[in-house]
């Protein structure tokens, strides 16, 4: 699959902050002590050298690695944050509300 990336980097130098790569393109960019954000996985990198980056998976991303560590009983990379994401906020009141009616006597 053939994806346009509207946002495109070639020979850039990211260091000490928040990458989010989903929707774009890297080519021959270098990243360092950088917090790396994978969600979709919708990116292509090419070329790129990371120093000292750390790992964090969202979403679909973190759904894969879950799978990933069920087959095989570790989580496959060294992530920041593998911890299940905060529900949304209808979630938690969905979750409330059923509590609450659990705990009701009928």
């Amino acid at each position: 699959m053939d994806i346009a990336y509207t946002v495109r980097y070639k020979n850039k130098r990211f260091s000490n902050q928040k990458v989010e790569l989903d929707g774009k393109f890297f080519n021959h960019c270098d990243f360092e002590n950088c917090i790396i954000i994978v969600e979709r996985g919708e990116t292509d990198i090419s070329g790129c050298s990371f120093k000292n980056c750390k790992l964090m998976l969202r979403g679909n991303a973190y759904t894969v690695a879950k799978i990933i560590k069920l087959f095989t009983g570790e989580s496959p990379l060294k992530v920041l944050d593998m911890g299940e994401p905060p529900p949304l906020p209808s979630q938690r009141e969905a979750e409330s509300d059923l509590r609450q009616d659990e705990a009701e006597p009928t």
